[in-house]
């Protein structure tokens, strides 16, 4: 390639000593193609303005470090002057990138206007790497979405678990993992048609409807106070915690004071997982998770199992959990039953309980 005619490759890297340039020097000389003749220049000078020490001119820029890197002579031939310096400049951005050195200016060709300030930015979205960035954040959201520390409300929920021991139904450790698991079945039978049909399609008319039936279908009126007060606590964290989804904050204000949406829980829950962007099966499997997590924090609230008995419980019930999973998941809502009514009706005993945690 023919680059002695190029202008000069200019990165501006801030930074707060010189050992990251002077270390970007050093890789630089081994990546460049001939680097024998590359002559670095650097500057720390925090101006406006900067003399470019060879034929390229350098837009005025903010403080940083600025580093200027001549293209070296060759004989080989190049179809424009463009493709050249994007070829030489090649290996150093992908160092740059390796190094998430990611504020970092360049010319692209000597055509531009150089009266303009205006900088470019090699951003997330002009990397190679940018689609796999940006779903990597959305991984943050979604497991924020499961996060204890979510102020939802979750964990005043027992799930029946505090009326069953006042009524003598759960006593010991096994008891309780027998009570867990008609939970864990009685939300994969009853509620997992919810969230499926809410995460495949996360829609405003959608969610209305789905959180009508569930109110019809809620004959506990415990369980159906604490759907709604879980469920409107979530969407309105949701709308203001994931502001990367607007839809979330409109179809909350559109439904606030209609007087016809309740705000279940397990519709919302649905809904704000299609909007992150997970699949049906894992909005279930989470929708399960947060059930177990739950009403094992309300175990160890009532002294029935500790901290670490918990945690090991947890983990033992997992295989339970996926099997019920599989056994109730991807189902329409006219499917959604109860297969262990001796819960839903001891849950309902919760209001005459003489204690509460």
């Amino acid at each position: 390639m023919n680059l002695s005619n190029l202008p000069s490759v200019a990165l501006r890297l801030p930074s707060s000593s010189g050992r990251p340039c002077f270390f970007l020097l050093q890789e630089s000389q081994l990546l460049l193609p001939r680097a024998r003749r590359v002559s670095p220049w650097y500057s720390s000078t925090p101006s406006r303005s900067c003399r470019r020490p060879s034929r390229a001119q350098v837009p005025s820029s903010s403080s940083g470090r600025r580093m200027f890197f001549q293209p070296p002579p060759s004989s080989e031939s190049c179809s424009s002057p463009g493709l050249c310096l994007r070829r030489a400049s090649a290996p150093l951005l992908r160092l740059l990138r390796r190094k998430t050195l990611l504020h970092s200016n360049f010319l692209p060709s000597s055509s531009e206007n150089r009266s303009s300030t205006k900088k470019k930015t090699l951003d997330f979205e002009g990397c190679d790497n940018g689609p796999r960035l940006a779903a990597s954040i959305a991984q943050w959201s979604q497991w924020q979405l499961l996060d204890s520390l979510l102020p939802t409300g979750g964990f005043a929920h027992s799930f029946g678990l505090e009326a069953a021991v006042q009524s003598n139904l759960v006593s010991n450790p096994d008891e309780l993992k027998t009570f867990i698991i008609h939970v864990l079945e009685n939300t994969g039978s009853l509620l997992l048609p919810f969230v499926h049909v809410a995460s495949v399609s996360p829609k405003l008319e959608t969610w209305h409807n789905l959180d009508k039936i569930l109110d019809a279908t809620l004959t506990n009126e415990v369980s159906r106070k604490a759907s709604i007060s879980q469920g409107s606590a979530l969407m309105r964290v949701g709308s203001a915690v994931f502001s990367e989804l607007p839809s979330l904050k409109t179809m909350r204000n559109a439904s606030l004071g209609s007087g016809t949406v309740s705000f279940h829980h397990a519709p919302i829950f649905g809904l704000i997982c299609g909007t992150l962007g997970l699949d049906s099966t894992d909005s279930q499997r989470a929708y399960m998770y947060i059930t177990m997590r739950d009403v094992i924090s309300a175990a160890t609230r009532l002294n029935l199992i500790g901290p670490l008995g918990a945690a090991v419980l947890q983990h033992q019930l997992a295989p339970n959990a996926e099997g019920i999973l599989e056994k109730w998941k991807n189902r329409n809502i006219d499917d959604a039953c109860q297969v262990a009514p001796l819960l839903d009706t001891v849950q309902g005993c919760h209001d005459i309980s003489y204690k509460k945690t």
